[in-house]
This record gives structure tokens, sequence and C-alpha cells, in this order.
């Protein structure tokens, strides 16, 4: 057949423009996703990316500066996969190529959730609404948009859906970045209770060190560790009592630094329970990484957990607020029966977040770009 005759190969690009380490394994799931799909991928990316990350071995990488000034290759499909001040300008030209946008919504919560003052300060409420005002900007420009949990959906539908009605639930897509030999290795060797992520309030993390202060002055024998990326070094400064748990060995710390992937996946791998009692969340990725990893969840009763722990199968609830003698309890019998729970959070992780099992799911929601549009 002559060449010019040929079928292109549909292409689909994977945009985030501001850096946001935990969702790279998200992109790379997704563009796994879209390759089984049929499509090639090319990753638009903030720079901070491409340097940390192996994307190139899953499509073409392009900064994001490099794909405005000098791409002429036709895009069927782009995913915008975060909040980004550019993203209205990439939209806008990417649509008027004829290109069906899709947006990934993380957080579709009210404009007016003062709990974020609360929970975290103002700050961090001056970033929420920030990210909500160019999020608006982008569902205008959007064909379908994406949310990943049913607690992501009522929220939207309450808060976003006049923007764009065109919204589905997908969950947060992983690849199954432990394997199958690894999670066999660690099947008897959990030991740990784990904090795994960013340590914030909103993470209730000032919860799980109150909560590990207590266990161990009352003569508890549990390991625990705290894994993340915040520097904790003003903390360890003024809590003495922590810092002396910590020398004591009782309490293992890595911080201040990015971890890898690996790194991360060792920690889940490593622990019999992991900490989810979170005050505000719409969807963890805490807790399908420790699905992941065999591992359950201590959770509260916010966000998606409702939808995502099955007490004595994948993990145990507590209240952020609990007494910390009967979370205390609760922690003990997740150890005391930590072999129980592994099976069924593995099977969880790959029924529900392992990105194979999504592949429908994308492609129903990809060919609904081509039917509906949203007015600019």
């Amino acid at each position: 057949m002559n060449a010019s005759l040929q079928t292109r190969q549909k292409s689909a690009a994977v945009i985030s423009l501001h850096y946001t380490y935990a969702h790279a394994s998200h992109m790379i799931a997704l563009a796994k996703s879209l390759r089984d799909l049929g499509f090639e991928v090319i990753f638009v990316l903030d720079k901070q990316y491409i340097s940390l990350f192996r994307f190139s071995l899953f499509g073409d990488v392009v900064s994001a500066s490099h794909f405005r000034n000098n791409s002429a290759r036709p895009i069927d499909i782009a995913i915008f996969c975060n909040s980004a001040v550019e993203n209205n300008t990439l939209s806008r030209s990417l649509r008027a190529g004829s290109t069906n946008i899709i947006y990934m919504f993380h957080e579709p919560e009210s404009i007016w959730n003062w709990q974020v003052l609360k929970t975290e300060g103002a700050m961090k409420m001056l970033r929420f609404l920030f990210s909500t005002y160019y999020s608006i900007k982008t569902l205008r420009q959007t064909s379908a948009v994406i949310v990943h949990s049913l607690c992501g959906l009522s929220l939207y539908k309450n808060n976003y859906s006049h923007f764009n009605r065109n919204v589905y639930v997908m969950p947060l897509l992983f690849d199954d970045e432990v394997g199958v030999e690894h999670f066999e290795q660690m099947r008897y060797r959990k030991q740990c209770f784990g904090f795994v992520g960013t340590a914030c309030k909103a993470h209730g993390f000032n919860v799980f060190v109150e909560f590990a202060k207590f266990a161990l002055r009352n003569g508890s024998d549990i390991p625990f560790v705290i894994a993340t990326w915040v520097d904790l070094s003003p903390l360890l400064r003024s809590d003495k009592q922590l810092a002396g748990f910590i020398k004591q060995k009782k309490i293992r710390m890595q911080h201040g630094r990015g971890l890898s992937n690996d790194e991360i996946n060792q920690y889940y791998l490593e622990c019999f329970c992991t900490w989810n009692v979170y005050r505000r969340s719409t969807q963890s990725g805490v807790l399908a990484r420790s699905y992941m990893a065999g591992t359950p969840v201590l959770a509260s009763r916010v966000g998606s957990f409702s939808e995502d722990v099955r007490p004595g199968f994948t993990g145990e609830f507590v209240d952020v607020n609990e007494d910390p003698a009967a979370i205390l309890a609760t922690v003990q019998h997740l150890r005391a029966h930590a072999t129980d729970y592994v099976d069924e959070c593995r099977k969880r992780f790959m029924q529900k977040y392992y990105y194979q099992a999504n592949c429908n799911q994308l492609a129903e929601i990809i060919k609904s770009t081509s039917i509906n549009t949203t007015s600019t």
C-alpha cells in the first residue's frame, strides 16, 4: 500500500505543566494504558520531571516550551494531569488543531471550603484558590473530565458540573511497581507501622506522631517508620521526645528529600499497616500504593476511604480524634493478623488501580470526547 494512504497512528499527549512528584507514577501508567489502546504517546512536561523519571521509556518527552514552539505533530487526545497556570493557553491551542481535551481533576472541592484554611493554614488555602481558579479555566476547554473516586464525583457535581457535565470516574492509575516476586519476598517480613507520604496536618501527621509517642511511652515494641519528602528538622528541634525515640531507633525517619519510587515502595512492603487517618482527602495515592504492596491501611472515614477500605480485609477504621489507647488496640490487632490482609489488599490493587484493569474505561472516556464538546 502507498505510504500516503496508510492510516496514521493515533497520538495522545500526556501533559503536566506543574511539577507534582506524586503524579509521575499516574502519568506513566496512563501512558502505558494509551499505548495498549493503540496510541503513540508524547509527554509534555514541566522541566523538573524530565531529569527525575524515565518517561522516555514510554513515549517521546518534550518540555512544555519546546512543544508550544516547535510541535507540528497532530495530537488526537491531550490529557491534562493536574492544574497549572499554562493549561488554558495550551488547551486553546490544541483545540484549535482539533485535539480533544481530557482533564484530570484531583480535588474538586468547593472553592469556599474553609476546612482547607482550618487544617492547612492561609498559605495552603491561597494555593488551593489559585489552583481551583485555573482548573475552572481548563474545564471550559475540556471535552471530558476525570475524577478519581465516587467522593470526587459527588464533589464535582455539587461544585463544578455547570462548567462541564461530561464527567467520569476512573481511579488513580498505577503500574505494578512492586512486582510479584518482590511482593512474595516481603509477604512475611512486614514489621513496621508507617507514615509514608506528605507530612501535613490534612494527612493527620501530627496525630500519627502523638500516637507513636503514646505507644512507645506505654511499652509498645511496634517499630515505627516515617518517610516523607518534607523537611522535619524544625519538628525534631522542638519535639525532644520524638527526637529521643528516633535516636533510640524506635522510630525510623527519612525526611527532607525526594524519594525514588523504589524507596517509597520498599517502605510500603516493610509495613504491616500504613497510616491513612486523614483529616481531609478526596482519594489517596498512599492507599493504592499500600495495596500494591499487600499492606492494609488504618483509615478515617473521610473522602473515598469508605469506598476502598473493607474492615477485616484491606484495613481498619479509626477516628482522627479517637483515644490513642483505642487506636493502639486496633494497630496491635492489625499487627497480630498482618498476613490475613495481604492477599486481599494486593487483589484490590490489581482489580481497581492497576492500569490494565482500567483500559476499557479509558477507551470509553476517549470515545466520549468525539461526541461531547464543551463551549468556550
